[in-house]
This record gives C-alpha cells, sequence and structure tokens, in this order.
C-alpha cells in the first residue's frame, strides 16, 4: 500500500489527506501549527518534514508561499534529510515557477523529483472532489503518481513541461478576477436602474451571458453576503500579482486584467482580504463592507483557489 506525506494541512490539505485515506492510502503528515484532525481521520502526525519524507513513497505539499516550500524542503528538518531514492514529490501550491524550480533542481540532485502541480478550486471542492489539478513536469514521474493524482481530484490534467501548471493556474485565475469585475458591474448597473435583481439572476443564468461567477457571486452581491468567504480576496491577489509578473516577463499588457486587478488591489489596501471576491461589489458602489472592519486586511491562510 502506497503511503502519501502531506504537508500543509489546513484548508486545501485536510481534504486531500482524507481523500487519500478514502481511497486506501495510508497518510502520513505534518502541520507546523499542532493538529489532531489527521489523526481523527486515521492519517498520523509526524514531527518534521523530515520524519514524514523517511516514511512515505510521495510526498504532496500545499503551502501559503515560496518562503513556506523552502523551509519544508531545504530546512535542517526538512523532507531532503528523509528523502528515498526516487521519491516524487507533488508540489500543489500556486507559486512563482522560477523559484518553484530551483526547489525542484535541489530535489532531483537528491535523487527524487518535484512535479508542479497546482490545484484550482476552493475548499469546499476538495472533498467531493470537484476540484481541478493541473499537473506539470517530468512525464514519467506524471505517470508514477497517477493514482494519487486520481484520488486527491476528480478531474485533472497534464499541463506539459515543468511550470506548466502554474501557468494554466494564471489562465484561470486571469478569468475568475476579469468575470468577478464583470458581475459585479453588471449586478451594480442593474441595481441603479432600479431592476429586479433576483429577475435579473433568474433571467441571465445559463444564458450565452452567463459565467459560473455570475451564477454562484451574484446572489451574494445581492445579498452583501461576503462571508463566511467561499475565496477570499487576498487568496485570489497573491495569484493576481503572480499573473501581473508574469505578462511583465513576456512582455503583455492585458488592460482587461489590469483593470480587474486595480479592484482587488484596492480592496485588499482597504484591509477587505478576509471577505470573498465578491466583495469588490462594494468597491464598484463606493460601500464598506460590514465586515471589513473585522477581516483586519489579514490575508487568508488557505490556499484554495476562489472560483
Amino acid at each position: 500500500m502506497t503511503t502519501v506525506g502531506v504537508i500543509g494541512l489546513g484548508k486545501m490539505g485536510l481534504p486531500i489527506a482524507r481523500n487519500l485515506l478514502d481511497r486506501g492510502f495510508t497518510v502520513v503528515g505534518y502541520r507546523r501549527t499542532a493538529t489532531d484532525e489527521l489523526d481523527l481521520a486515521g492519517g498520523r502526525i509526524m514531527s518534521s518534514p523530515a520524519d514524514v519524507a523517511s516514511a512515505s513513497d510521495v510526498l504532496l505539499s500545499i503551502l501559503p508561499d515560496t518562503k513556506a516550500l523552502e523551509d519544508v524542503v531545504l530546512s535542517a528538518s526538512g523532507t531532503l534529510m528523509g528523502l528515498r531514492p526516487g521519491t516524487v514529490h507533488i508540489e500543489m501550491s500556486t507559486l512563482d515557477v522560477e523559484q518553484k524550480s530551483r526547489i525542484r533542481d535541489r530535489v532531483v540532485q537528491a535523487g527524487g523529483d518535484l512535479l508542479d502541480c497546482p490545484i484550482s478550486g476552493t475548499p469546499a471542492m476538495v472533498g467531493p472532489r470537484a476540484a481541478t489539478t493541473f499537473a506539470s513536469g517530468d512525464p514519467a514521474s506524471i505517470q508514477r503518481v497517477r493514482p494519487v493524482l486520481d484520488a486527491i481530484s476528480g478531474p485533472w490534467v497534464i499541463a506539459g513541461d515543468f511550470g506548466a501548471g502554474a501557468k494554466l493556474k494564471y489562465i484561470a485565475q486571469l478569468l475568475v478576477a476579469v468575470h468577478t469585475a464583470a458581475t459585479a458591474e453588471a449586478m451594480l448597473l442593474a441595481q441603479r436602474s432600479g431592476l429586479d435583481l433576483d429577475l435579473v439572476q433568474r433571467t441571465l443564468n445559463g444564458s450565452i451571458a452567463s459565467s459560473t461567477i455570475w451564477e454562484r457571486r451574484g446572489p451574494l452581491m445581492q445579498t452583501r453576503q461576503w462571508t463566511p468567504a467561499p475565496g477570499p480576496i487576498a487568496t485570489l491577489h497573491l495569484i493576481l500579482e503572480q499573473i501581473d509578473a508574469h505578462a511583465a516577463d513576456i512582455s503583455l499588457t492585458l488592460p482587461v486584467f489590469g483593470a480587474a486587478k486595480t479592484l482587488f488591489d484596492q480592496a485588499l489596501a482597504h484591509g477587505w482580504g478576509d471577505l470573498d471576491i465578491a466583495a469588490v461589489y462594494d468597491q464598484l458602489d463606493g460601500q464598506v463592507p460590514d465586515a471589513a472592519e473585522a477581516s483586519g486586511g489579514q490575508e487568508s491562510n488557505t490556499t484554495g483557489t476562489p472560483s
């Protein structure tokens, strides 16, 4: 039976671990803050990433930033200290490709491999395996961990060479940002025009003018329900910054994306980071969200992707 080591047992990592357990894998894990949730689910918590690596046939991590990944892999108690020869590390965070590639080089030098496999979807989508994984890297390594990827999420794709997974995620998140801004504009126009918002919502659902964002976020905008947040602004904003940098690297101007990103920049600056992405409706409307003060401008620690 394959043992999978899951590092980063947060809002995304824990349901991923549960999916693996439900499908017959042995799961060991590590989280910087103490938790017994994995043990209660049938897995086993280890004391360090090195201990996870020494007990695992396959590694998996989903972390908030590159610094966390560096600590997990390269520190004195990192996975390289316990890495079994030939171990494939499925890295599911959405991080800068060049930085992740440098970490991959160290893993390869140590006799393993690291794949770039961002997952797209909210934490609520992971449990029912409705999130999508974009796998990229060495084809042979991807094939070796195919059963693990099958267990994590129902739909998953091989995006291409290492880093293609992150770039495909950028495309998805560009559309999420643009569709959210467009939905907010349309809903605000309807409201200021004196239309019945529920009628507008129902009329456009399923039409050529609709989108998944319209159908999921439109009702939240009608009621100004920003918490609990299916997809926090701060989580999306981290990826929008990466998209912006990537577009600059390839000398590409994205005017529609730029306009949408400005809305999210302003929302984050106003301290709305913990609110759902639908709250940009208030950004356009000039209102202050009821929960803005409670958010305190803190970035969410979830690595899930708004959708």
